[in-house]
């Protein structure tokens, strides 16, 4: 765990990746999970190999399930209310969180509900024991804060006027509308959403740059204009020829600094406004 009793922690657990940020850390890990099962030559030797028991049951996670699991699981649900997601936050706060932890996490944007937003809190907060590489660790949650995903990159800078955020990820393609005028912020709901099973993961195989840029901006045109201030976040903004596909759509086309890492920074700049700690 990070040094310090209490915290802020930000865990944008992802269908690829969990992205974890504290005052002391930025880091990422592989999202993927497996039962542990019958094994004979499993060791957790990489700094994100994770071997798991929680609640009765035994996981393999991190790089030593993406390289080393039968069934490896990816969830590619709606919500956000399972084991799955459960656990990418409760292995981030055990690894790199604080004895009481005070956690900014997300949901899409279209599933930015009370319902969606009240779940993820019933099953997170509270104590929590978990056991990762034979470390037993007992850790509260004393508050979460659900964001919306994509829009919360927002507080990274907070531009003024008004901009949007295309947020390319393996599961969803986020976007999202703000304006700031004169410290006055709204997120305008009419011209945000979630695109589902559009993400680069998702296609698999399918994954075609041109189309999925067509595809996703052919659909914003309806709303965002071409002079428009476009902000690029989530993995896919590491895909230069997929961004040079959308900067005929946006050219003034923008990617954030560690667009991988963004949603986390975002959510953690946010939860050190709203709990007015570190």
């Amino acid at each position: 765990m990070t040094k310090g009793v209490s915290g802020v922690i930000a865990v944008d657990d992802g269908g690829y990746s969990t992205c974890v940020i504290t005052k002391n850390c930025a880091e990422s890990f592989p999202s993927v999970k497996g039962l542990y099962g019958e094994r004979n030559l499993t060791s957790a030797t990489g700094k994100y190999d994770y071997i798991v028991d929680y609640k009765g049951e035994k996981y393999v996670m991190g790089t030593l399930a993406k390289y080393d699991c039968e069934l490896p699981i990816q969830m590619h649900t709606d919500s956000k209310q399972n084991d799955f997601f459960d656990l990418s936050v409760l292995v981030a706060i055990h690894q790199f969180g604080y004895l009481s932890n005070y956690l900014i996490t997300s949901v899409p944007i279209k599933m930015h509900n009370e319902k969606e937003k009240e779940g993820r809190i019933l099953r997170l907060k509270g104590s929590h024991t978990i056991t990762v590489n034979g470390v037993t660790k007992t850790f509260s949650i004393n508050d979460v804060k659900v964001a919306p995903e994509s829009a919360v990159a927002y507080w990274i800078a907070e531009p003024n006027g008004k901009n949007r955020f295309l947020d390319i990820g393996s599961r969803t393609i986020g976007f999202a509308t703000t304006i700031n005028e004169f410290g006055d912020v709204r997120f305008i709901d009419s011209e945000s959403g979630t695109i589902f099973g559009k993400g680069l993961e998702a296609l698999g195989e399918s994954y075609n740059k041109k189309a999925l840029a067509d595809y996703v901006c052919g659909r914003l045109s309806k709303m965002w204009r071409p002079e428009d201030k476009v902000f690029v976040l989530g993995g896919g903004a590491l895909d230069i020829e997929l961004l040079e596909y959308i900067s005929r759509y946006f050219p003034n086309m923008e990617v954030i600094n560690n667009p991988h890492m963004a949603n986390a920074i975002g959510m953690y700049n946010l939860g050190r406004f709203v709990y007015n700690i570190s």
